[in-house]
């Protein structure tokens, strides 16, 4: 199989929460990932997951007053739990992360 042809994902589950690995939303895109290209997972577990996709996609359709209450929330969020230390590992490792999208993006355009 080519790094650009879709893997095969078994039938969804309407049951399942939708953008879950069992209800994939329409737009998924992990089966059809390069195995070059470099992507991050936001949990659905992670305190902050619902407000960075919700600021994601306020930033895609240009609403900037929404994006920035959004990040407003965000940083009320952050600012009630200390952050990981600079030094910690995952801190880093995410960085690192979006270097290599940044270089991915470069070298071969964006994916949409």
């Amino acid at each position: 199989m080519s790094d650009n042809e879709t893997k095969e994902r078994p039938a969804a589950d309407p049951a399942a929460p939708y953008g879950s690995a069992n209800n994939p939303s329409e737009y998924d895109v992990y089966n059809r990932l390069a195995k070059d290209e470099p992507y991050f997972i936001i949990r659905g577990g992670d305190p902050l997951s619902d407000a960075l996709v919700e600021l994601h996609a306020y930033i895609g359709a240009g609403q900037s007053g929404a994006a920035h209450d959004t990040l407003e929330r965000i940083l009320a969020l952050t600012s009630q739990k200390p952050p990981r230390p600079v030094g910690s590992p995952k801190y880093r490792e995410t960085f690192k992360i979006s270097v290599s999208m940044e270089r991915y993006r470069e070298t071969h355009g964006r994916s949409h």
